[in-house]
Protein backbone atom coordinates (compact mmCIF):
# COMPACT_ATOMS: atom_id res chain seq x y z
CA UNK A 1 0.00 0.00 0.00
CA UNK A 2 2.57 2.61 1.04
CA UNK A 3 3.94 1.75 -2.46
CA UNK A 4 1.18 2.50 -4.33
CA UNK A 5 1.17 5.58 -2.19
CA UNK A 6 4.49 7.07 -3.07
CA UNK A 7 3.95 6.22 -6.37
CA UNK A 8 0.83 8.51 -6.07
CA UNK A 9 2.80 10.93 -4.87
CA UNK A 10 5.24 10.96 -7.47
CA UNK A 11 2.86 11.52 -9.87
CA UNK A 12 1.26 14.38 -8.18
CA UNK A 13 4.20 16.03 -8.23
CA UNK A 14 5.09 16.25 -11.66
CA UNK A 15 1.68 16.69 -12.61
CA UNK A 16 1.97 20.71 -12.69
CA UNK A 17 5.73 20.11 -13.92
CA UNK A 18 4.41 18.01 -16.93
CA UNK A 19 1.32 20.50 -17.47
CA UNK A 20 3.71 23.25 -18.55
CA UNK A 21 4.26 21.65 -21.65
CA UNK A 22 1.13 22.04 -23.08
CA UNK A 23 -0.15 24.23 -25.88
CA UNK A 24 -0.59 27.57 -25.09
CA UNK A 25 -4.22 29.32 -24.64
CA UNK A 26 -5.89 25.98 -23.51
CA UNK A 27 -6.50 25.12 -26.95
CA UNK A 28 -8.22 21.76 -27.79
CA UNK A 29 -5.87 19.86 -30.07
CA UNK A 30 -4.73 19.82 -33.43
CA UNK A 31 -6.81 22.60 -35.52
CA UNK A 32 -8.91 22.71 -32.34
CA UNK A 33 -10.47 25.95 -31.11
CA UNK A 34 -8.61 28.19 -28.51
CA UNK A 35 -10.11 27.06 -24.98
CA UNK A 36 -10.64 23.44 -25.02
CA UNK A 37 -13.99 24.12 -27.60
CA UNK A 38 -12.66 20.77 -29.32
CA UNK A 39 -12.19 18.31 -27.08
CA UNK A 40 -14.67 15.60 -26.32
CA UNK A 41 -18.39 15.85 -27.23
CA UNK A 42 -20.43 17.13 -24.50
CA UNK A 43 -17.87 18.80 -22.77
CA UNK A 44 -16.36 16.00 -20.81
CA UNK A 45 -12.44 16.42 -19.93
CA UNK A 46 -10.20 14.61 -18.01
CA UNK A 47 -9.94 15.87 -14.16
CA UNK A 48 -6.44 17.39 -13.42
CA UNK A 49 -4.51 15.68 -10.75
CA UNK A 50 -4.53 17.99 -7.85
CA UNK A 51 -1.53 19.76 -7.00
CA UNK A 52 0.97 18.50 -3.80
CA UNK A 53 -0.24 20.12 -0.93
CA UNK A 54 3.47 21.79 0.96
CA UNK A 55 4.06 20.01 4.01
CA UNK A 56 4.74 21.51 7.20
CA UNK A 57 7.02 20.06 10.25
CA UNK A 58 4.16 19.83 12.65
CA UNK A 59 3.24 16.68 10.99
CA UNK A 60 6.59 15.03 10.70
CA UNK A 61 7.11 16.13 14.71
CA UNK A 62 3.74 14.18 15.05
CA UNK A 63 4.42 10.81 13.02
CA UNK A 64 8.22 10.96 14.60
CA UNK A 65 6.77 10.95 18.12
CA UNK A 66 4.17 8.49 17.74
CA UNK A 67 7.03 6.55 16.22
CA UNK A 68 8.93 7.06 19.47
CA UNK A 69 6.02 6.36 21.48
CA UNK A 70 5.63 2.81 19.58
CA UNK A 71 8.82 1.29 20.17
CA UNK A 72 9.33 2.84 23.81
CA UNK A 73 7.59 -0.52 25.04
CA UNK A 74 8.22 0.85 29.06
CA UNK A 75 6.62 4.38 28.84
CA UNK A 76 10.27 5.63 30.39
CA UNK A 77 10.99 7.98 27.32
CA UNK A 78 13.94 5.84 26.32
CA UNK A 79 13.95 3.29 23.40
CA UNK A 80 17.18 0.82 23.75
CA UNK A 81 18.38 -1.87 21.66
CA UNK A 82 17.21 -4.52 23.59
CA UNK A 83 13.83 -2.86 23.83
CA UNK A 84 13.32 -2.47 20.19
CA UNK A 85 14.48 -6.21 19.85
CA UNK A 86 11.45 -6.51 22.37
CA UNK A 87 8.98 -4.65 20.58
CA UNK A 88 9.57 -6.38 16.67
CA UNK A 89 9.49 -9.97 18.19
CA UNK A 90 6.08 -8.97 20.21
CA UNK A 91 4.85 -8.03 16.61
CA UNK A 92 6.19 -11.24 15.31
CA UNK A 93 4.42 -13.26 18.18
CA UNK A 94 1.12 -11.82 17.52
CA UNK A 95 1.14 -12.74 13.76
CA UNK A 96 2.42 -16.01 14.18
CA UNK A 97 -0.38 -16.50 16.99
CA UNK A 98 -3.11 -14.88 14.63
CA UNK A 99 -1.88 -17.54 12.27
CA UNK A 100 -2.16 -20.21 14.36
CA UNK A 101 -5.89 -19.22 15.20
CA UNK A 102 -6.67 -18.82 11.90
CA UNK A 103 -5.51 -22.87 10.86
CA UNK A 104 -6.86 -24.00 14.38
CA UNK A 105 -10.16 -24.23 13.00
CA UNK A 106 -11.43 -26.23 15.85
CA UNK A 107 -10.06 -24.35 18.32
CA UNK A 108 -8.59 -27.12 20.57
CA UNK A 109 -5.15 -25.68 20.74
CA UNK A 110 -3.53 -28.30 18.02
CA UNK A 111 -3.27 -28.08 14.23
CA UNK A 112 -4.00 -31.09 12.37
CA UNK A 113 -2.63 -31.93 9.42
CA UNK A 114 -6.33 -31.79 7.53
CA UNK A 115 -5.95 -28.05 8.88
CA UNK A 116 -2.42 -27.25 8.10
CA UNK A 117 -3.45 -29.05 4.57
CA UNK A 118 -6.66 -26.99 4.18
CA UNK A 119 -4.69 -23.42 5.40
CA UNK A 120 -1.89 -24.16 3.33
CA UNK A 121 -4.07 -25.00 -0.25
CA UNK A 122 -6.33 -21.99 1.13
CA UNK A 123 -3.73 -19.13 0.67
CA UNK A 124 -3.04 -20.45 -3.55
CA UNK A 125 0.62 -21.06 -3.65
CA UNK A 126 3.26 -23.06 -1.56
CA UNK A 127 6.55 -22.09 -0.81
CA UNK A 128 9.28 -24.52 -2.03
CA UNK A 129 11.48 -23.39 1.41
CA UNK A 130 10.83 -22.04 4.71
CA UNK A 131 12.50 -18.69 3.49
CA UNK A 132 9.89 -18.53 0.90
CA UNK A 133 6.93 -17.49 3.50
CA UNK A 134 5.94 -13.99 3.81
CA UNK A 135 4.93 -11.99 6.81
CA UNK A 136 2.67 -8.95 6.83
CA UNK A 137 2.49 -5.89 4.54
CA UNK A 138 4.96 -6.46 2.13
CA UNK A 139 6.79 -9.61 3.27
CA UNK A 140 8.94 -10.65 6.23
CA UNK A 141 8.98 -8.25 9.73
CA UNK A 142 11.01 -5.84 9.28
CA UNK A 143 13.70 -4.85 11.80
CA UNK A 144 12.50 -1.47 12.43
CA UNK A 145 9.55 0.79 13.79
CA UNK A 146 8.32 3.01 10.95
CA UNK A 147 6.21 6.24 10.95
CA UNK A 148 2.44 5.89 10.65
CA UNK A 149 0.81 8.65 8.44
CA UNK A 150 -2.47 8.80 6.60
CA UNK A 151 -3.28 8.50 2.97
CA UNK A 152 -2.75 11.31 1.21
CA UNK A 153 0.07 11.63 -1.52
CA UNK A 154 1.58 14.00 0.75
CA UNK A 155 1.74 11.47 3.67
CA UNK A 156 3.82 9.41 1.16
CA UNK A 157 6.29 11.37 0.98
CA UNK A 158 6.47 12.70 4.45
CA UNK A 159 6.82 8.36 5.37
CA UNK A 160 9.60 8.84 2.51
CA UNK A 161 11.30 11.10 4.74
CA UNK A 162 11.11 10.41 7.97
CA UNK A 163 13.60 7.72 8.64
CA UNK A 164 12.48 4.56 10.42
CA UNK A 165 13.87 3.50 13.98
CA UNK A 166 16.12 0.81 13.95
CA UNK A 167 19.83 -0.36 15.79
CA UNK A 168 21.83 1.39 13.68
CA UNK A 169 19.61 4.58 14.04
CA UNK A 170 19.51 4.30 17.97
CA UNK A 171 23.42 4.23 17.94
CA UNK A 172 23.64 7.30 15.73
CA UNK A 173 21.29 9.35 17.06
CA UNK A 174 22.68 8.59 20.67
CA UNK A 175 24.60 11.99 21.52
CA UNK A 176 25.03 12.00 25.13
CA UNK A 177 25.84 8.55 24.64
CA UNK A 178 23.35 6.90 27.62
CA UNK A 179 21.58 3.49 27.28
CA UNK A 180 19.29 4.69 24.36
CA UNK A 181 17.37 7.33 22.51
CA UNK A 182 15.14 9.76 23.61
CA UNK A 183 12.65 11.50 21.84
CA UNK A 184 14.53 14.88 21.52
CA UNK A 185 17.21 13.04 19.92
CA UNK A 186 15.32 11.27 17.23
CA UNK A 187 13.70 14.72 16.55
CA UNK A 188 16.99 16.48 16.13
CA UNK A 189 17.54 13.57 13.64
CA UNK A 190 14.57 13.72 11.95
CA UNK A 191 14.00 17.53 11.29
CA UNK A 192 17.85 17.98 10.19
CA UNK A 193 16.45 15.54 7.39
CA UNK A 194 13.28 18.02 7.16
CA UNK A 195 15.07 21.32 7.07
CA UNK A 196 17.62 19.78 4.26
CA UNK A 197 14.77 19.17 1.77
CA UNK A 198 13.31 22.74 2.57
CA UNK A 199 15.56 24.22 0.36
CA UNK A 200 14.25 27.57 0.43
CA UNK A 201 14.29 27.63 4.35
CA UNK A 202 10.63 28.81 4.52
CA UNK A 203 9.39 25.73 6.89
CA UNK A 204 7.98 23.90 4.68
CA UNK A 205 8.13 21.14 1.78
CA UNK A 206 6.69 22.94 -1.39
CA UNK A 207 5.63 20.43 -4.65
CA UNK A 208 9.20 21.31 -6.12
CA UNK A 209 11.38 20.27 -2.83
CA UNK A 210 9.26 16.74 -2.78
CA UNK A 211 9.81 16.15 -6.19
CA UNK A 212 13.41 16.80 -5.99
CA UNK A 213 13.49 13.78 -2.85
CA UNK A 214 12.27 11.41 -5.59
CA UNK A 215 15.19 8.79 -7.35
CA UNK A 216 16.33 9.99 -10.30
CA UNK A 217 13.99 7.76 -12.97
CA UNK A 218 11.18 8.85 -11.02
CA UNK A 219 11.97 12.76 -11.20
CA UNK A 220 10.58 14.63 -14.24
CA UNK A 221 14.10 16.01 -16.33
CA UNK A 222 16.30 13.62 -14.28
CA UNK A 223 19.55 15.25 -12.36
CA UNK A 224 21.11 13.93 -9.63
CA UNK A 225 19.39 13.93 -6.26
CA UNK A 226 19.95 17.06 -4.06
CA UNK A 227 20.29 14.68 -1.15
CA UNK A 228 23.25 12.53 -1.63
CA UNK A 229 24.23 9.77 -3.77
CA UNK A 230 20.91 7.86 -2.49
CA UNK A 231 18.84 10.54 -3.02
CA UNK A 232 17.96 10.60 0.87
CA UNK A 233 18.92 14.04 3.37
CA UNK A 234 22.20 14.30 4.37
CA UNK A 235 22.96 12.38 8.31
Amino acid sequence: MRKILFGAALILCSAPLLAQGGPPGGGGGMGGPPGGEGGPPGGDRPSKPREMKPIKRAPLDKAVTAMFREADANGDDMVTIQELRAVIQARRDDIIRKRFAAIDKDRNGAISPDEFLAWQNQMGSVASTDAGARGDRDGPIAEVIRPHVGDDPEDGILEHLIQPIDVALIAQTNSNYDVGLSLDELLVHERARFDAADLDKDGELSPEEMRRLMPRGNRPGGGPPPMGGDGQPPR
